[in-house]
């Protein structure tokens, strides 16, 4: 009763119209939930409702690809083309270079926020990989992470090659039957017998206000991204326990090897922004430390739709929050900090904290064009040396469509170099945008880290 209790309280001051909350204590799970699955119908939310947790698929998708380790069937450090020689990207040497490892950890500098229709056939991940010959190269492999949902859908051609299966079947007979997860789904028809969330987003003539999200889900291409996981919070966690169990079912089981779940949680790369998400990522893991307590989790936004998960292995305590809201950034940081707080007296680090002139030194520094596949930044500064940032959105997908227009807004300088707060109309909160170069640190930057993706300087 407290936790339903304290949720529903939470949602009411963030203005989030549904959740879902499931929290891990030891070998118990605690549901509750709270507020409507839908403005449009009031269907009050419920525990066993499903909900998109969007990327946080990607760790179902990463644990099949160490499944496949185990069996011999892929090599991490074995180019990704051996397997899929087919494959084509815009950079020659990082086609024949790119890892499974360098896709699992986000570090293969494809540009990858790349999403295509293309169809619902069993051939949709087949075709979505052949038209990648254009996929841009924002760095070298290995240099920087840079998250990119192109790489995961590679993962997931990867794991049909390998398994002669369908993505979804290799989910469904793989994970989600072995692991009992009877309020678990990849398709919309399969999810229609179920009391199901649908998005939320800023409506277009009023962005005050939320309107229903005309769009549900994305396409079936983008199913190992996090597209083909639909669930309830419990069924996220239940998933999870495979991994606090050592690769282990409920029922004994062995699916995943001791080795591999070590391996999923061992630190590839650290991040540039290490306040939002984490301060290094493993084989598919966001990777913290909260005080002295690791914790590892994930993230997943859909259309309309925003989910968290945050567990720390030794002390078997987290949760999982899912919401029906485009943004719900505030409400995860209030949650968190409430459980971890009581329950083992830590919370995630704190952000930056605002410095007291808005102004800077060196406006050149950070001036001019950043770019990644259909994104564009025109940083510019005033007369009284305030940086201004408009964001330019030139793609046309399911998830960018009807935004409000992005233009000059302020990037407040944070007491870390070279690092300022922006925050976007579509988002409840301030975002870390990191201003960095790879090759010299501390020299003039080439690259603006922001909402996890890096983008290049092209211009200024």
């Amino acid at each position: 009763m407290e936790l339903e209790k304290k949720l529903n309280e939470l949602i009411e001051r963030h203005g989030v119209p549904g959740a879902q909350l499931t929290v891990l204590d030891g070998d118990t799970l605690i549901e509750a939930s709270a507020g409507v699955l839908s403005l449009r119908t009031g269907t009050p939310a419920t525990t066993d409702a499903l909900f998109l947790p969007g990327s946080i698929g990607k760790l179902y998708t990463a644990t099949l690809v160490l499944m496949l380790v185990d069996e011999g069937k892929i090599d991490l450090d074995t180019p990704v083309r051996h397997y899929l020689p087919g494959l084509e990207v815009a950079d020659t040497t990082a086609r024949d270079t790119v890892t499974v490892r360098n896709l699992l950890c986000h570090t293969s500098g494809f540009d990858g926020d790349v999403f295509l229709d293309t169809g619902r056939g069993d051939d949709a991940l087949e075709r979505y990989v052949a038209q990648l010959a254009d996929l841009p190269q924002i760095c070298a492999p290995g240099r920087i992470w840079s998250y990119s949902n192109s790489g995961y859908a590679i993962l997931g051609r990867l794991i049909e090659v390998s398994t002669g299966l369908t993505y979804e079947e290799a989910l469904r007979t793989r994970l989600f039957v072995p692991l009992d997860l009877r309020h678990t789904v990849s398709f919309p028809e399969d999810a229609i017998p179920h009391p199901l969330a649908v998005g939320h987003v800023p409506d277009p003539a009023d962005p005050a206000t939320l309107s229903v999200s005309p769009t549900w889900g994305l396409f079936r291409s983008s199913g190992p991204m996090g597209a083909s996981v639909v669930a309830s919070a419990s069924d996220v966690l239940r998933f999870i326990t495979l991994h606090l169990n050592g690769g282990v079912t409920a029922d004994g089981t062995r699916l995943l090897s001791a080795d591999a779940v070590a391996q999923m949680r061992t630190r590839q790369i650290g991040l540039v922004d290490d306040s939002m998400l984490g301060d290094g990522w493993g084989l598919g893991w966001i990777l913290d430390h909260w005080g002295d307590v690791a914790v590892i989790g994930h993230d997943g936004n859909s259309i309309g739709q925003n989910a968290f998960l945050r567990v720390a292995p030794e002390q078997r305590f987290g949760f999982c929050l899912q919401t029906n809201v485009e943004s719900a950034l505030s409400l995860y940081q209030e949650v968190a900090a409430w459980l971890f707080g009581e329950r083992l007296g830590v919370g995630p680090r704190p952000e930056p904290e605002l410095v007291d002139a808005a102004t800077v030194a060196d406006p050149a520094r950070y001036t001019g064009t950043w770019e990644r596949a259909g994104i564009r930044f025109e940083v510019t500064a005033t007369d009284a040396a305030e940086l201004r940032a408009t964001f330019t959105i030139s793609r046309d997908t399911a998830d960018v469509q009807n935004l409000p227009p992005m233009n000059d807004l302020p990037l407040k300088p944070v007491a870390r170099d070279d690092s300022f707060f922006l925050k976007l109309p579509i988002a409840d909160s301030d975002l870390l945008a990191v201003f960095f170069n790879p090759d010299e640190p501390g020299g003039r930057p080439t690259y603006l880290h922001f909402g996890g993706r890096a983008h290049r300087r092209v211009g200024g």
